[in-house]
C-alpha cells in the first residue's frame, strides 16, 4: 500500500510560496516538506527531513531537520546538489503508543492546558506544533509508568499561556479540586510558562482547604531543541505530586541552567524572569519548597511547609477582571489611572517606585503630573488602591518617605512584599467575593497563601 503523502497548501499561509521556489530551484526533482533529503554544499554533506518555511524565513534557504533533532538551514547557491531519499514520512511509524498502567502506584491526574511542554514535532514537516494531546505528553516518559498511575489525563485547552485568563483559570481550579475529591495524591497541570505565575497564584487563592499537591510545569525550550527541559520538569512534577508531603499550590521548574535539580516553588511567590533561561522562574522572598534530583529524590528546603490532610477541598473560582495594575514610571500621566476609574474598576494595584512611591510633589508648573490628585480621586469613589513595589525583592512602607506618608493617609493599602502580579490576581479574586471597600482591604492583608512573608530573604543571582 502506498504510503500517504503530506496534505501541501497552495497558499502562502504555511508552504505556499517555499513549496513553489523548491519546485523552481529543483526542476528535476519533487520535493515537499515531510521528505527525506540528501543535500550537498561544498563541504556540508547532510541528509534529514525537509522542513517548512516560516514566512519570516528567508527564502532562498533550505531546512532540514536532521537525525538528532537539530535543524539546519543551508544557503541554496548555485553549487547546492539535493537529492531526494525517500518519499514523505510514514506517519504511522509516529503514532502514540501509550505505555499499559501498572497496579497499586500512586495515582495522579494530568491536565493539559497547552504551551511550549506540549509542543511536538509534526512528522509530516518537520516543524513543531502545538496540538499535542495529554497522552502525547507522558507517552514520550515510559519510566513513570513504573512509579505513577495515571488515574484521568484531560486536555482542558491548547492554547499559549498569553490567552488565557479568568474564566481558564476557573476550569483549572474545578478540576483540579475534581481531581482531588476523586483520592488522588497530586494533580499536574501543564502550561506554557509566560503566564504561569499568574495561573499559580489564581489557583493559590481558587482552591480552598488544599490537601495535596497541585503542580504546574511547562519548558522553556520546545521539544525539537536539544535543550529541551519540559521532560526533565514534568517527570519531577509528576513524581512530587505522587509523593510530596506537601499540601499547596507548585510550580516545578528548572532550579539552575542544568538538569540537576527541578525546584518546587509556592504558587503565589514564584516569578519568571527570563525569557528563555531553562532556570527563568525564582523563588521571591522566600526560600523554595524544596528540590528533586534525576533520581527522583526529593529534599526539602523550606522550614514551613504545609502538610497534606484530610480537608475536603473546594473551590472558590469567583473573580471580578475589573481588577487592574499599573506600573509607574516618570512622568506618567495621572489620566492612566483616572481611565480605570472611568471603566469601572473596582480595585485597582499601583507597582510604585522604591517603597512604594508615585510623583507626589512635582515641582512648581508641573502640577498637573501630580499622581495622587488621581489616587484619591479614586479613593473617594470607594475604589480599592493597593501598593506594591517596581522592585523584585523587598517590601513597601508607607512610614519612611513624606510621600509615602501622604499616600497611606490618602488611603492607599501597603502590600507588604506582595508581588505585583500575584496582587492584581489576589485582588480579582477578593474583589469576586466582597463589595464594601473596607472588606476588601482587610482581606487584601489577609494571608490567605502565602502570598505575605513575615520576613523577605536577601536574593542575588551568581551568574
Amino acid at each position: 500500500m502506498a504510503k500517504k503523502k503530506a496534505k501541501i497548501t497552495t497558499t502562502t499561509s504555511i508552504y505556499g510560496n517555499y513549496v513553489k521556489w523548491l519546485k523552481d530551484k529543483f526542476k528535476e526533482i519533487e520535493v515537499v516538506p515531510g521528505d527525506e533529503i540528501h543535500i550537498i554544499q561544498g563541504s556540508k554533506d547532510l541528509s534529514g527531513n525537509l522542513l517548512a518555511q516560516s514566512d519570516l524565513g528567508d527564502p532562498q534557504s533550505i531546512l532540514i531537520k536532521l537525525d538528532n533533532g537539530y535543524n539546519v538551514g543551508i544557503r541554496a547557491t548555485k553549487t547546492v546538489k539535493l537529492e531526494k531519499l525517500s518519499g514523505s514520512v510514514d506517519l504511522e511509524k509516529f503514532q502514540v503508543r501509550v505505555p499499559s498502567q501498572k497496579k497499586n502506584l500512586p495515582e495522579i491526574s494530568l491536565l493539559a492546558t497547552g504551551g511550549t511542554i506540549a509542543s511536538r514535532i509534526d512528522y509530516a514537516t518537520g516543524g513543531v506544533v502545538m496540538a499535542m494531546e495529554p497522552e502525547e505528553i507522558f507517552a514520550s516518559l515510559p519510566e513513570l509508568f513504573d512509579e505513577v498511575s495515571f488515574k484521568s489525563v484531560k486536555s482542558l485547552f491548547s492554547m499559549g499561556s498569553e490567552d488565557l485568563a479568568s474564566k481558564e483559570w476557573s476550569v483549572i481550579a474545578k478540576d483540579s479540586v475534581e481531581e482531588l475529591q476523586n483520592g488522588v495524591n497530586g494533580v499536574v497541570i501543564s502550561h506554557g510558562t509566560d503566564t504561569m505565575g499568574y495561573t499559580a497564584a489564581a489557583l493559590s487563592f481558587m482552591i480552598r482547604d488544599i490537601n495535596a499537591p497541585v503542580i504546574l510545569t511547562g519548558a522553556q525550550r520546545s521539544s525539537d531543541r536539544g535543550s529541551f527541559d519540559g521532560a526533565s520538569n514534568l517527570i519531577a512534577a509528576t513524581r512530587s505530586a505522587a509523593n510530596a508531603d506537601i499540601a499547596s499550590v507548585m510550580v516545578a521548574m528548572h532550579e539552575t541552567s542544568n538538569d540537576d535539580y527541578i525546584q518546587l516553588s509556592r504558587g503565589t511567590r514564584v516569578r519568571k524572569n527570563h525569557t528563555t533561561r531553562r532556570d527563568a522562574f525564582q523563588v521571591i522572598g522566600e526560600q523554595a519548597f524544596a528540590r528533586v534530583d534525576n533520581d527522583g529524590k526529593l529534599t526539602e528546603i523550606h522550614n514551613e511547609l504545609p502538610r497534606r490532610n484530610d480537608l475536603e477541598p473546594y473551590a472558590n473560582t469567583n473573580y471580578d477582571d475589573s481588577a487592574a495594575l499599573i506600573k509607574i514610571y516618570p512622568g506618567i500621566p495621572p489620566e492612566i489611572l483616572e481611565f480605570y476609574i472611568d471603566k469601572g474598576s473596582k480595585g485597582i494595584i499601583v507597582e510604585g517606585t522604591g517603597l512604594g512611591h508615585v510623583a507626589t510633589f512635582p515641582a512648581e508648573g508641573q502640577e498637573s503630573r501630580n499622581f495622587m490628585s488621581a489616587i484619591e480621586r479614586a479613593i473617594e469613589d470607594d475604589i480599592f488602591i493597593g501598593m506594591t513595589s517596581q522592585c523584585i525583592y523587598g517590601r513597601v512602607h508607607p512610614y519612611v518617605y513624606r510621600a509615602t506618608r501622604t499616600g497611606y493617609m490618602a488611603g492607599i493599602t501597603y502590600l507588604s512584599d506582595m508581588i505585583s502580579e500575584t496582587a492584581l490576581v489576589k485582588l480579582g479574586w477578593v474583589l469576586g467575593n466582597y463589595q464594601n471597600t473596607d472588606d476588601v482591604k482587610e482581606q487584601m492583608i489577609t494571608n490567605y497563601a502565602g502570598e505575605i512573608t513575615r520576613a523577605s530573604i536577601y536574593q542575588r543571582r551568581n551568574d
